[in-house]
């Protein structure tokens, strides 16, 4: 354990530490009051409001059996690797799973990116997609 040079009593990180340790396994209550010595910090919270509404989802399938899945890629990381041994498993896993390879959608990244989104729903619809696997990065 640190000490302080002044005395026998441990450094306040290491005083912080234990005492956190302590109240985190339930040995111990937090402090009701707060020692003037001690840093104080500004607590900000990460998120934020959200800046789009809510949607519904859409319903979960029952299974994959018999299934149409799409796969859908931006072409930036291993889509190409990954996406055969994905298809090998789900067929090897449900019977008459169908896979709709990221190829017949093309890149789905770039320049025409927004309008390639907008006639995605469509797509997928007129190839009787029930279900996607998206494989695109942020």
């Amino acid at each position: 354990m640190a000490s302080d040079a002044r005395s026998d009593r441990p450094d306040a990180a290491v005083r912080h530490r234990v005492l956190s340790r302590l109240v985190h396994d339930g040995a111990v209550s937090a402090p009701t009051t707060v020692d003037p010595s001690e840093p104080r910090y500004e607590v900000v919270w990460p998120g934020a409001p959200s800046a789009v509404a809510p949607r519904r989802r859409a319903e979960r399938l029952d299974g994959l059996s018999g299934r149409r899945i799409a796969f859908l890629w931006d072409y930036v990381f291993r889509g190409d690797e990954l996406f055969p041994v994905l298809a090998d498993e789900l067929r090897r896993r449900f019977d008459g799973v169908e896979i709709v390879g990221y190829e017949e959608f093309g890149n789905l990244h770039g320049s025409d990116e927004k309008e390639r989104a907008g006639r995605l729903p469509d797509d997928l619809r007129t190839r009787g997609v029930d279900a996607v696997v998206s494989g695109m990065g942020c």
